[in-house]
Protein backbone atom coordinates (compact mmCIF):
# COMPACT_ATOMS: atom_id res chain seq x y z
CA UNK A 1 0.00 0.00 0.00
CA UNK A 2 2.67 2.12 1.02
CA UNK A 3 4.47 1.88 -2.45
CA UNK A 4 1.13 2.64 -4.29
CA UNK A 5 0.91 5.49 -2.43
CA UNK A 6 4.60 6.61 -3.80
CA UNK A 7 4.03 6.26 -7.46
CA UNK A 8 0.38 7.78 -7.27
CA UNK A 9 2.19 10.63 -6.00
CA UNK A 10 4.78 10.57 -8.86
CA UNK A 11 2.08 10.39 -11.53
CA UNK A 12 0.50 13.60 -10.32
CA UNK A 13 3.60 14.92 -9.94
CA UNK A 14 4.86 14.48 -13.46
CA UNK A 15 1.40 15.26 -14.91
CA UNK A 16 1.16 18.73 -12.95
CA UNK A 17 4.64 19.53 -14.34
CA UNK A 18 3.49 18.59 -18.22
CA UNK A 19 0.70 20.80 -17.79
CA UNK A 20 2.63 24.22 -16.33
CA UNK A 21 3.48 25.64 -19.82
CA UNK A 22 -0.26 26.59 -20.78
CA UNK A 23 -0.46 29.02 -18.29
CA UNK A 24 2.53 31.20 -20.03
CA UNK A 25 1.39 34.17 -21.87
CA UNK A 26 4.09 35.61 -24.69
CA UNK A 27 3.93 39.52 -23.71
CA UNK A 28 5.13 41.48 -26.91
CA UNK A 29 6.20 45.43 -26.11
CA UNK A 30 5.10 48.30 -28.45
CA UNK A 31 7.22 51.03 -27.98
CA UNK A 32 5.00 54.03 -27.42
CA UNK A 33 4.41 57.33 -30.12
CA UNK A 34 6.35 60.04 -29.64
CA UNK A 35 4.89 63.14 -31.15
CA UNK A 36 6.55 64.82 -33.47
CA UNK A 37 6.64 68.25 -31.59
CA UNK A 38 9.22 71.65 -31.87
CA UNK A 39 8.69 73.06 -28.06
CA UNK A 40 9.33 76.85 -27.66
CA UNK A 41 10.30 79.00 -25.07
CA UNK A 42 11.61 82.62 -24.32
CA UNK A 43 13.54 85.36 -21.88
CA UNK A 44 12.14 89.04 -22.62
CA UNK A 45 14.91 91.44 -21.83
CA UNK A 46 13.14 94.91 -21.10
CA UNK A 47 16.23 96.92 -20.84
CA UNK A 48 17.13 96.19 -24.84
CA UNK A 49 14.12 95.63 -25.96
CA UNK A 50 14.80 91.72 -27.14
CA UNK A 51 13.91 88.56 -27.23
CA UNK A 52 15.22 85.20 -27.03
CA UNK A 53 13.78 82.27 -28.67
CA UNK A 54 14.86 78.66 -27.78
CA UNK A 55 13.41 75.28 -28.70
CA UNK A 56 13.89 71.71 -28.51
CA UNK A 57 12.66 68.68 -30.53
CA UNK A 58 10.33 65.74 -29.64
CA UNK A 59 10.01 62.93 -32.47
CA UNK A 60 12.21 61.15 -34.92
CA UNK A 61 11.61 63.62 -37.63
CA UNK A 62 14.95 65.40 -39.20
CA UNK A 63 14.34 69.21 -40.10
CA UNK A 64 15.48 70.96 -43.25
CA UNK A 65 15.70 74.30 -41.69
CA UNK A 66 13.85 76.31 -39.17
CA UNK A 67 11.57 79.83 -39.64
CA UNK A 68 10.79 81.97 -36.94
CA UNK A 69 7.63 84.15 -37.40
CA UNK A 70 5.72 86.67 -35.29
CA UNK A 71 2.59 88.52 -35.24
CA UNK A 72 1.28 91.50 -33.34
CA UNK A 73 -2.35 90.17 -33.16
CA UNK A 74 -3.91 87.15 -31.46
CA UNK A 75 -3.59 84.79 -34.47
CA UNK A 76 -2.97 87.60 -36.89
CA UNK A 77 -1.19 87.24 -40.31
CA UNK A 78 2.11 86.09 -39.33
CA UNK A 79 5.55 87.78 -40.80
CA UNK A 80 8.43 85.54 -41.22
CA UNK A 81 11.86 87.26 -39.43
CA UNK A 82 14.24 84.76 -39.22
CA UNK A 83 15.36 81.38 -40.18
CA UNK A 84 18.29 79.35 -38.88
CA UNK A 85 19.98 75.88 -39.84
CA UNK A 86 18.89 72.23 -38.38
CA UNK A 87 21.45 72.16 -35.92
CA UNK A 88 20.29 76.06 -34.53
CA UNK A 89 17.80 75.79 -31.45
CA UNK A 90 18.17 79.59 -30.66
CA UNK A 91 17.32 82.81 -31.98
CA UNK A 92 17.63 86.18 -30.81
CA UNK A 93 15.16 89.31 -32.09
CA UNK A 94 14.81 93.03 -31.17
CA UNK A 95 11.48 93.63 -30.23
CA UNK A 96 9.04 95.74 -31.97
CA UNK A 97 7.24 98.58 -30.07
CA UNK A 98 4.23 97.32 -29.47
CA UNK A 99 1.99 95.81 -26.62
CA UNK A 100 1.11 92.22 -28.01
CA UNK A 101 3.36 90.16 -29.76
CA UNK A 102 3.07 86.19 -30.70
CA UNK A 103 6.18 84.45 -32.13
CA UNK A 104 6.49 80.79 -33.28
CA UNK A 105 8.93 78.38 -34.90
CA UNK A 106 8.03 76.91 -37.98
CA UNK A 107 9.59 73.44 -39.23
CA UNK A 108 10.19 72.79 -42.70
CA UNK A 109 11.30 69.40 -43.51
CA UNK A 110 12.92 68.30 -46.53
CA UNK A 111 8.98 67.29 -48.40
CA UNK A 112 8.02 70.66 -47.83
CA UNK A 113 5.87 69.16 -44.68
CA UNK A 114 5.37 71.68 -41.91
CA UNK A 115 5.23 71.28 -38.06
CA UNK A 116 4.67 74.64 -36.11
CA UNK A 117 5.77 75.29 -32.12
CA UNK A 118 3.72 76.70 -29.44
CA UNK A 119 3.04 80.04 -29.30
CA UNK A 120 4.67 82.55 -27.20
CA UNK A 121 3.54 85.69 -26.21
CA UNK A 122 5.01 89.22 -25.06
CA UNK A 123 2.41 91.30 -23.93
CA UNK A 124 3.10 95.41 -22.30
CA UNK A 125 -0.43 97.11 -21.57
CA UNK A 126 1.36 99.54 -20.52
CA UNK A 127 2.40 100.30 -24.19
CA UNK A 128 -0.47 102.77 -25.78
CA UNK A 129 0.26 103.62 -29.58
CA UNK A 130 -1.75 106.52 -30.89
CA UNK A 131 -2.07 105.37 -34.30
CA UNK A 132 -1.29 109.05 -35.47
CA UNK A 133 1.23 110.43 -37.95
CA UNK A 134 1.55 113.66 -35.64
CA UNK A 135 3.30 116.96 -37.23
CA UNK A 136 1.61 119.40 -34.78
CA UNK A 137 0.18 119.51 -31.06
CA UNK A 138 -1.12 122.21 -28.65
CA UNK A 139 -1.12 121.77 -24.90
CA UNK A 140 -4.13 123.25 -22.49
CA UNK A 141 -1.86 123.84 -19.08
CA UNK A 142 -5.03 124.56 -17.19
CA UNK A 143 -6.65 121.12 -18.14
CA UNK A 144 -3.81 118.74 -19.53
CA UNK A 145 -5.27 118.34 -22.49
CA UNK A 146 -3.24 117.41 -25.71
CA UNK A 147 -4.58 118.53 -28.93
CA UNK A 148 -2.66 116.57 -31.90
CA UNK A 149 -3.17 117.19 -35.43
CA UNK A 150 -1.78 114.13 -38.07
CA UNK A 151 -1.11 114.52 -41.85
CA UNK A 152 -4.25 112.54 -42.94
CA UNK A 153 -6.47 115.88 -41.26
CA UNK A 154 -7.10 114.05 -38.09
CA UNK A 155 -7.58 116.18 -35.04
CA UNK A 156 -7.56 114.10 -31.60
CA UNK A 157 -8.23 115.30 -27.53
CA UNK A 158 -5.62 113.48 -25.17
CA UNK A 159 -6.32 113.74 -21.69
CA UNK A 160 -2.80 113.26 -19.87
CA UNK A 161 -4.76 112.78 -16.87
CA UNK A 162 -6.33 109.72 -17.63
CA UNK A 163 -3.98 108.73 -20.20
CA UNK A 164 -6.79 108.40 -22.80
CA UNK A 165 -7.78 109.70 -25.82
CA UNK A 166 -11.23 111.45 -25.24
CA UNK A 167 -12.42 112.56 -29.01
CA UNK A 168 -11.09 112.33 -32.66
CA UNK A 169 -12.19 113.46 -35.61
CA UNK A 170 -11.55 113.46 -39.53
CA UNK A 171 -11.69 117.13 -40.96
CA UNK A 172 -10.75 115.90 -44.59
CA UNK A 173 -8.64 118.54 -45.08
CA UNK A 174 -5.06 119.42 -45.27
CA UNK A 175 -4.30 121.18 -41.76
CA UNK A 176 -1.45 123.76 -40.81
CA UNK A 177 0.32 124.45 -37.08
CA UNK A 178 -2.50 125.51 -35.00
CA UNK A 179 -3.47 127.41 -31.98
CA UNK A 180 -5.16 127.34 -28.85
CA UNK A 181 -7.20 130.29 -27.19
CA UNK A 182 -9.67 131.39 -24.50
CA UNK A 183 -13.09 133.27 -26.42
CA UNK A 184 -15.79 134.13 -24.29
CA UNK A 185 -14.41 132.11 -21.62
CA UNK A 186 -14.38 129.00 -23.57
CA UNK A 187 -10.98 127.26 -24.56
CA UNK A 188 -11.21 126.81 -28.48
CA UNK A 189 -8.82 125.19 -30.91
CA UNK A 190 -7.98 126.88 -34.19
CA UNK A 191 -6.77 124.95 -37.10
CA UNK A 192 -5.58 126.14 -40.03
CA UNK A 193 -6.34 124.32 -43.88
CA UNK A 194 -4.80 124.86 -46.99
CA UNK A 195 -7.83 125.68 -48.63
CA UNK A 196 -7.66 129.32 -46.62
CA UNK A 197 -10.14 127.79 -44.16
CA UNK A 198 -9.75 128.14 -40.31
CA UNK A 199 -11.89 125.90 -38.47
CA UNK A 200 -12.97 126.62 -34.96
CA UNK A 201 -13.25 123.54 -32.42
CA UNK A 202 -14.75 123.68 -29.07
CA UNK A 203 -11.68 122.70 -26.86
CA UNK A 204 -13.78 120.32 -24.54
CA UNK A 205 -15.41 118.06 -27.76
CA UNK A 206 -14.16 118.92 -30.76
CA UNK A 207 -17.07 120.35 -32.04
CA UNK A 208 -16.94 122.54 -34.74
CA UNK A 209 -18.10 126.23 -33.65
CA UNK A 210 -17.18 128.31 -36.75
CA UNK A 211 -14.91 129.04 -39.82
CA UNK A 212 -13.32 131.69 -40.76
CA UNK A 213 -12.08 131.96 -44.53
CA UNK A 214 -8.67 134.08 -45.07
CA UNK A 215 -8.92 133.76 -48.49
CA UNK A 216 -5.47 132.27 -48.91
CA UNK A 217 -3.75 129.27 -48.80
CA UNK A 218 -2.23 128.47 -45.18
CA UNK A 219 0.76 127.09 -42.84
CA UNK A 220 -0.46 128.46 -39.06
CA UNK A 221 -2.32 130.60 -37.30
CA UNK A 222 -2.25 132.20 -34.06
CA UNK A 223 -4.90 133.88 -31.62
CA UNK A 224 -4.81 136.55 -29.32
CA UNK A 225 -7.25 139.28 -27.95
CA UNK A 226 -10.23 138.12 -30.03
CA UNK A 227 -7.94 138.31 -33.28
CA UNK A 228 -7.13 135.49 -35.50
CA UNK A 229 -3.77 135.81 -37.80
CA UNK A 230 -2.92 133.43 -40.89
CA UNK A 231 0.10 133.08 -42.62
CA UNK A 232 0.25 132.01 -46.22
CA UNK A 233 2.31 128.87 -47.60
CA UNK A 234 2.38 130.55 -50.82
CA UNK A 235 2.44 134.61 -50.48
CA UNK A 236 4.34 136.21 -48.02
CA UNK A 237 1.44 138.32 -46.30
CA UNK A 238 0.50 138.35 -42.61
CA UNK A 239 -3.38 138.71 -42.18
CA UNK A 240 -5.12 139.36 -39.03
CA UNK A 241 -9.12 138.68 -39.14
CA UNK A 242 -11.67 139.43 -35.98
CA UNK A 243 -13.33 136.58 -34.11
CA UNK A 244 -16.59 137.69 -33.66
CA UNK A 245 -17.53 139.65 -37.33
CA UNK A 246 -15.57 136.96 -39.39
CA UNK A 247 -13.77 140.48 -41.50
CA UNK A 248 -10.37 141.55 -42.27
CA UNK A 249 -8.63 143.89 -39.58
CA UNK A 250 -5.63 144.42 -41.19
CA UNK A 251 -2.76 143.01 -43.37
CA UNK A 252 0.89 143.26 -43.68
CA UNK A 253 2.31 144.07 -47.77
CA UNK A 254 3.18 141.52 -49.89
CA UNK A 255 7.00 141.61 -49.72
CA UNK A 256 8.87 137.96 -51.01
CA UNK A 257 7.15 134.64 -51.40
CA UNK A 258 6.63 132.48 -48.59
CA UNK A 259 5.96 134.00 -45.04
CA UNK A 260 6.12 131.07 -43.25
CA UNK A 261 5.30 129.52 -39.80
CA UNK A 262 4.11 131.43 -37.42
CA UNK A 263 5.01 132.02 -33.34
CA UNK A 264 4.10 134.76 -31.16
CA UNK A 265 5.40 137.01 -28.50
CA UNK A 266 3.13 139.25 -26.24
CA UNK A 267 3.96 142.30 -24.87
CA UNK A 268 2.90 146.33 -25.83
CA UNK A 269 2.27 144.85 -29.14
CA UNK A 270 1.95 141.30 -31.24
CA UNK A 271 5.27 139.86 -32.24
CA UNK A 272 5.22 137.46 -35.16
CA UNK A 273 7.97 135.96 -36.21
CA UNK A 274 8.19 133.36 -38.98
CA UNK A 275 10.58 131.00 -40.09
CA UNK A 276 10.10 129.98 -43.80
CA UNK A 277 9.80 126.27 -45.37
CA UNK A 278 10.29 124.78 -48.25
CA UNK A 279 12.63 127.54 -49.85
CA UNK A 280 16.48 128.53 -49.93
CA UNK A 281 18.04 129.86 -48.19
CA UNK A 282 15.81 129.80 -44.91
CA UNK A 283 14.23 133.08 -43.59
CA UNK A 284 13.55 134.20 -40.25
CA UNK A 285 11.37 137.49 -40.07
CA UNK A 286 9.49 139.55 -37.66
CA UNK A 287 5.64 141.23 -38.07
CA UNK A 288 4.51 143.38 -35.84
CA UNK A 289 0.82 143.94 -34.59
CA UNK A 290 -0.86 145.96 -32.15
CA UNK A 291 -2.79 144.50 -29.56
CA UNK A 292 -6.01 145.47 -31.55
CA UNK A 293 -4.86 143.34 -34.75
CA UNK A 294 -3.67 146.47 -36.95
CA UNK A 295 0.00 145.88 -39.06
CA UNK A 296 2.40 148.09 -37.32
CA UNK A 297 5.98 146.81 -39.18
CA UNK A 298 8.08 143.96 -40.86
CA UNK A 299 11.60 143.31 -39.97
CA UNK A 300 13.68 140.34 -41.94
CA UNK A 301 16.73 138.64 -40.76
CA UNK A 302 19.88 139.78 -41.59
CA UNK A 303 21.80 135.87 -41.67
CA UNK A 304 19.77 134.43 -44.47
CA UNK A 305 20.34 131.07 -43.13
CA UNK A 306 23.98 131.51 -41.78
CA UNK A 307 23.06 130.22 -38.40
CA UNK A 308 20.23 126.88 -38.11
CA UNK A 309 16.56 127.99 -38.48
CA UNK A 310 13.65 125.13 -38.17
CA UNK A 311 10.02 126.05 -38.68
CA UNK A 312 9.39 122.26 -37.59
CA UNK A 313 11.11 123.10 -34.16
CA UNK A 314 10.64 126.93 -33.41
CA UNK A 315 9.45 128.45 -29.99
CA UNK A 316 9.31 131.49 -28.00
CA UNK A 317 10.48 132.10 -24.73
CA UNK A 318 8.32 133.97 -22.42
CA UNK A 319 10.65 137.12 -22.25
CA UNK A 320 10.22 137.24 -26.91
CA UNK A 321 13.56 135.32 -27.20
CA UNK A 322 13.46 132.58 -29.79
CA UNK A 323 14.66 128.96 -30.20
CA UNK A 324 15.01 126.67 -33.06
CA UNK A 325 16.64 123.83 -34.95
CA UNK A 326 17.99 120.66 -33.86
CA UNK A 327 21.48 122.35 -32.56
CA UNK A 328 18.87 125.20 -29.94
CA UNK A 329 19.61 127.73 -31.26
CA UNK A 330 18.88 131.25 -29.33
CA UNK A 331 17.87 134.57 -31.00
CA UNK A 332 17.40 137.58 -29.26
CA UNK A 333 13.80 139.21 -29.78
CA UNK A 334 15.49 141.04 -32.71
CA UNK A 335 16.38 138.07 -34.09
CA UNK A 336 19.87 138.45 -33.60
CA UNK A 337 21.86 135.00 -33.00
CA UNK A 338 22.92 134.13 -29.54
CA UNK A 339 24.36 131.01 -28.63
CA UNK A 340 23.57 127.13 -29.22
CA UNK A 341 22.52 125.21 -26.22
CA UNK A 342 25.52 122.75 -25.07
CA UNK A 343 23.95 119.33 -25.91
CA UNK A 344 26.76 118.63 -27.29
CA UNK A 345 26.19 115.65 -30.57
CA UNK A 346 22.32 115.65 -29.20
CA UNK A 347 19.97 116.50 -31.87
CA UNK A 348 16.83 118.45 -30.37
CA UNK A 349 13.69 118.36 -31.28
CA UNK A 350 11.14 120.35 -28.93
CA UNK A 351 11.26 122.95 -26.58
CA UNK A 352 9.12 124.47 -23.48
CA UNK A 353 9.50 126.71 -20.27
CA UNK A 354 9.01 126.93 -17.03
CA UNK A 355 10.15 129.37 -14.64
CA UNK A 356 13.64 128.25 -13.82
CA UNK A 357 14.05 125.85 -17.41
CA UNK A 358 14.09 125.45 -20.87
CA UNK A 359 12.84 122.13 -21.12
CA UNK A 360 14.10 120.19 -24.16
CA UNK A 361 13.27 116.77 -25.96
CA UNK A 362 15.89 114.71 -27.18
CA UNK A 363 16.56 112.25 -29.79
CA UNK A 364 18.81 110.53 -27.03
CA UNK A 365 16.17 109.20 -25.68
CA UNK A 366 16.26 111.88 -22.90
CA UNK A 367 14.61 115.09 -21.79
CA UNK A 368 17.26 117.61 -20.71
CA UNK A 369 16.65 120.95 -18.57
CA UNK A 370 18.85 123.95 -19.50
CA UNK A 371 18.62 127.02 -17.22
CA UNK A 372 16.82 129.91 -18.82
CA UNK A 373 19.20 132.13 -18.44
CA UNK A 374 22.82 130.87 -18.66
CA UNK A 375 21.62 128.28 -21.04
CA UNK A 376 23.92 125.32 -18.55
CA UNK A 377 22.12 121.74 -18.36
CA UNK A 378 20.92 121.18 -15.18
CA UNK A 379 18.58 117.82 -15.66
CA UNK A 380 18.66 114.38 -18.19
CA UNK A 381 15.22 112.49 -17.63
CA UNK A 382 16.13 109.01 -19.69
CA UNK A 383 12.88 108.39 -21.80
CA UNK A 384 11.35 105.11 -22.92
CA UNK A 385 11.44 106.23 -26.66
CA UNK A 386 12.33 109.22 -28.79
CA UNK A 387 11.01 112.82 -27.54
CA UNK A 388 9.38 114.51 -30.64
CA UNK A 389 7.11 117.37 -28.19
CA UNK A 390 7.50 118.64 -24.67
CA UNK A 391 5.36 120.24 -22.73
CA UNK A 392 5.97 121.62 -18.97
CA UNK A 393 2.69 120.44 -16.96
CA UNK A 394 3.03 121.49 -13.00
CA UNK A 395 5.94 119.18 -11.72
CA UNK A 396 5.75 117.19 -14.40
CA UNK A 397 6.99 117.02 -18.39
CA UNK A 398 4.71 115.59 -20.74
CA UNK A 399 6.76 114.11 -23.57
CA UNK A 400 5.11 113.04 -27.45
CA UNK A 401 7.22 110.56 -28.28
CA UNK A 402 8.42 108.72 -31.28
CA UNK A 403 8.50 105.34 -31.72
CA UNK A 404 11.11 105.05 -34.30
CA UNK A 405 14.43 107.72 -34.03
CA UNK A 406 13.78 110.59 -36.04
CA UNK A 407 16.63 112.44 -39.17
CA UNK A 408 16.43 115.91 -37.57
CA UNK A 409 18.32 118.57 -38.91
CA UNK A 410 19.24 122.33 -38.66
CA UNK A 411 17.52 123.33 -41.63
CA UNK A 412 14.25 121.68 -42.40
CA UNK A 413 14.06 120.83 -45.92
CA UNK A 414 11.91 117.49 -45.41
CA UNK A 415 9.08 116.15 -43.62
CA UNK A 416 10.44 114.49 -40.30
CA UNK A 417 7.52 113.75 -38.94
CA UNK A 418 6.80 110.39 -36.95
CA UNK A 419 5.08 107.26 -38.19
CA UNK A 420 3.33 106.50 -34.34
CA UNK A 421 4.13 108.23 -30.75
CA UNK A 422 3.05 107.18 -27.67
CA UNK A 423 2.73 109.50 -24.63
CA UNK A 424 5.09 109.16 -21.77
CA UNK A 425 4.43 111.29 -18.30
CA UNK A 426 7.60 112.24 -15.79
CA UNK A 427 7.88 113.97 -12.70
CA UNK A 428 10.63 116.69 -13.14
Amino acid sequence: MKKAIIVLFAYFSIFSCSNSNDDITEVVTTPPVVENKINLTSNYYDDSESVTLRWTLSGNTAYDHYKIVRSDSPNGQQTEIGNSSPNQFAFISAVPFSSYLEYQIIGIKSNGEQIKSNVIKIERPEIKLLNLKIFDAQFDKNSGKLYLLDTNGKVAIYDVNTNTVTHQISTNATLGFADLGTYNGNVELYVPRNDGWVDIYDGNNLALKDQVNFGMPLISTVYHNGKLYGSSASIEIIKSVDRTSKTLVSQSPQYYSNSGRMKKSVGTSVKLYTITQNIGPVDMDLYEFDLNGNYVSHMDDSYHGDHPLNYRIFETFPDGRIITASSGSVYNSQMVYQNDLPAGNSKLSSFDFDSNSIIVGSMAKAIEFYNINSYAKTKTINTKKFPYKVFSYNNKVVCISSVTQLNLQYYDYSNVIPENVMIEIFDK
